[in-house]
């Protein structure tokens, strides 16, 4: 490889940005499976490959690539988006790629590095920019490591690479090593071992030195967090506006104090949008609360660059979660839009993809215009457009309003104007009771299930959102 071989972490210089790059606050994310995404390139289809519209299982293939990515540049610049984070690329044998064989690698049924190149340079064109997935808990089963491990037992020179209780390797009826959940394809990494790491830093910075705009971390609350500061340090010396997001489920504030991570998927925040938009579990009031308890104790910088997403390659779809009520959806992809941190698309939640848990959730792209919910395509081109030009929903602040009887609403200032958002997720029609002092100069810019009106017209039916703008040199 001819790579640098990173020893510690004093060997990386001290200036590391602490904070969020300044991109990420002002970006409109989208996540790709790339199996799933667009065939560009037929020719590399894995063998047994399915056709595209059949019933997604967690074995089977489909063929999407990275020149099908590539294809589709267009439609993402059409649709908004300036940011990919693009489930694993690197060759592994399954579907899904949490199962590394070779990190040094893309997948040959998604490309080469010719066609990874091609794609960060186009991207970049496009100016949109792309993280990739990184899996450094574990390896898959079919890691060369692992493999030398399986082969020489105790006299492999790797057998510390891992956490092998005794030898020889068995893998049935149980792993006699840790692996991740207990899954025997998927051996634990031991990060302990300094050879371990440096293989590993060896991979990032490789990688990172490519173009690539950052990282996701998979489960990185699984290894220890002094490799994730080691990691910071090298990733950021390479590129200072990396973008870092771990894959947080629980309380993220460990992991956003500048030292680890930018931002962590967003999944607590998701969960009150669920309970507030998708499923009416709770009132206006206790979403407000929630939401307060997502932003405390974070420098506002985080709160800003927080990865909120409705779902992903994880969970069940949110138009599903909804009922496949679109009217739902349309009002928390407003919500998404206007709350503070970075908006995020689960690839074919624009077009009306619907899906329970893994597999389902993983269905190939909607290509076919017939095919697509064209009302939830052009709200959301609607949504990241009105984002896009008001710098307010980017980095501007946050000011709770109780806007009547159980309606939630908000207003993000910036330097040159205000935006005022109002949701009435209630069963019944509600009227808009705005302070009198926020209730003056509002042009109405977004509304839905409600007329396109002023202030003077209040009334929000169900599930309703009306969207103003105002200079603020009013």
């Amino acid at each position: 490889m001819g790579q640098p071989e990173y020893r510690m972490q004093e060997e990386f210089h001290d200036s590391v940005p602490m904070l969020p790059p300044s991109w990420a606050a002002g970006a409109v994310f989208y996540q790709i499976f790339p199996d799933r995404f667009c065939n560009g390139d037929h020719h590399n289809d894995p063998a047994g490959s399915v056709s595209w519209d059949e019933q997604p299982s967690r074995t089977n293939f489909f063929g999407g690539d990275l020149k099908g990515i590539i294809a589709q540049i267009p439609y993402l610049k059409d649709l908004g988006v300036t940011a990919l984070y693009l489930n694993p690329i690197f060759d592994a044998p399954s579907n899904h790629k949490y199962d590394t064989r070779d990190y040094l690698k893309i997948a040959p049924e998604f490309g080469d590095i010719q066609v990874f190149k091609e794609l960060i340079f186009k991207l970049h064109q496009a100016g949109i920019r792309i993280i990739i997935d990184g899996v450094f808990n574990h390896t898959g089963d079919s890691f060369w490591a692992f493999q030398d491990i399986m082969s020489r037992g105790e006299e492999s020179r790797f057998k510390d690479w891992y956490h092998c209780n005794h030898f020889p390797i068995t893998q049935d009826p149980k792993p006699n090593y840790e692996c991740w959940w207990g899954f025997g394809s998927l051996p634990k990494l031991n990060h302990d071992n300094p050879e371990v790491v440096r293989y590993l830093l060896k991979v990032v910075a490789f990688w990172t030195s490519l173009g690539i705009d950052g990282w996701r971390l998979d489960v990185p609350n699984e290894v220890k967090m002094d490799f994730w500061r080691i990691f910071r340090r090298l990733v950021k010396s390479l590129n200072p506006q990396a973008y870092i997001v771990g894959e947080i489920w629980d309380d993220p504030f460990g992991w956003l104090r500048g030292d680890s991570c930018d931002a962590v998927m967003n999944y607590r925040w998701r969960e009150a949008v669920i309970k507030y938009f998708a499923q009416s579990q709770i009132s206006a009031d206790q979403f407000r609360l929630d939401l307060m308890n997502n932003r405390n104790n974070l420098p506002w910088e985080y709160v800003i660059s927080a990865y909120n997403l409705l779902g992903s390659h994880d969970t069940p779809r949110f138009l599903t979660l909804c009922g496949e009520d679109r009217r739902k959806m349309l009002a928390a992809l407003a919500f998404q839009f206007t709350y503070p941190g970075v908006p995020a698309i689960y690839y074919g939640d624009e077009v009306g993809l619907t899906g329970e848990a893994d597999p389902d959730c993983r269905k190939t792209m909607l290509w076919t215009p017939e095919r697509q919910d064209q009302t939830l395509l052009e709200a959301t081109k609607r949504l990241t457009t009105i984002r896009n030009q008001h710098p307010s929903l980017q980095t501007g602040g946050y000011h709770d309003l109780h806007l009547g009887d159980g309606i939630f609403g908000f207003v993000r200032s910036g330097k040159n104007e205000q935006i005022l958002a109002c949701f009435n997720m209630n069963n019944d029609c509600r009227c808009l009771e705005v302070p009198a002092e926020w209730n003056r100069g509002w042009e109405p810019i977004y509304a839905i299930g409600c007329s396109l009106s002023g202030l003077n017209y209040p009334e929000m039916p169900p599930n309703g959102v009306r969207i103003f703008k105002r200079s603020q040199s009013r």
